[in-house]
């Protein structure tokens, strides 16, 4: 099979040229495949085996690469559920992790699949998968109107203020966040509509879990800071209010976040 593998590895670094492949060890690696596996190499598209493999190993370029080619299966495999970007959003974000991420110290599900077919096939069938997930776990919205339901009674501080303010917050925060990076955005959705850990997130993005909590940590800071300039602008308030408002950062910000579309400079 020496020849077989010669031609797939040509084809398969030929086909992502900006990933740095560590030859050897993919060499070595498709030497550990079956027989079976390995005689159904030419009815399979070297390129994604290969970028299943470095994926699968926590390459960053890996992980760019599948979400600019595969990632966009995602919204059309939802057009049977009516979806808006903001859930097509959620449902991307939970395919990245459910595929690219390991649990519990194993591999990423994505390592598995290098031989199991079309990997944009895969990213369709767990879009729809999350997407059932999250219909089933789906809960009426509270309208703008009724944000006091969300907290009840424990605080009536803040719920007063949030009966008095409500649509002045919900558009300090969307302002807020419509000034950050891309990047800060793009933390935060992973953070809030997903629920991604630190760990996870220096994962997806290659770093030291330090640097993913400080990156993390800043973001959160800068849309604190920029939603209380907002409300301070607006409304006038005091900082003892702004500060008992943007306690709200804590209580709305996921529901906030999977109502605001991704950027395309999200990354």
């Amino acid at each position: 099979m020496t020849a077989e593998i010669d031609t797939h590895v040509s084809a398969a670094c030929a086909a992502w040229p900006s990933l740095a492949v560590d030859e050897t060890a993919y060499r070595a690696w498709l030497a550990t495949v079956s027989a079976d596996d390995l005689s159904r190499l030419p009815s399979l598209t070297a390129g994604e085996v290969l970028l299943c493999w470095a994926a699968g190993r926590g390459d960053a370029e890996a992980h760019r690469l599948f979400d600019l080619h595969f990632i966009p299966q995602v919204e059309p495999a939802l057009r049977r559920f009516r979806a808006d970007r903001a859930f097509a959003d959620e449902v991307a974000q939970r395919v990245r992790v459910k595929l690219l991420l390991a649990k519990d110290g194993g591999t990423p599900a994505i390592a598995g699949y290098a031989f199991g077919g079309s990997l944009a096939g895969l990213v369709r069938v767990a879009a729809v998968r999350e997407a059932i997930s999250l219909k089933r776990g789906d809960k009426p919205a509270a309208p703008p109107a009724a944000l006091d339901q969300l907290v009840g009674e424990l605080d009536p501080e803040l719920k007063q203020l949030k009966q008095r303010y409500a649509a002045e917050f919900e558009r300090a925060f969307t302002d807020a966040v419509a000034t950050l990076s891309g990047r800060d955005r793009h933390l935060l959705r992973l953070s809030l509509s997903v629920g991604a850990s630190i760990d996870d997130i220096a994962k997806i993005y290659g770093t030291h879990r330090a640097t993913a909590a400080r990156w993390l940590n800043s973001a959160r800071e800068a849309l604190g800071d920029k939603t209380r300039d907002n409300l301070q602008a607006r409304l006038g308030l005091g900082d003892h209010e702004v500060m008992s408002l943007l306690r709200l950062v804590r209580t709305e910000a996921a529901r906030l976040m999977r109502s605001i579309p991704p950027g395309s400079d999200e990354e």
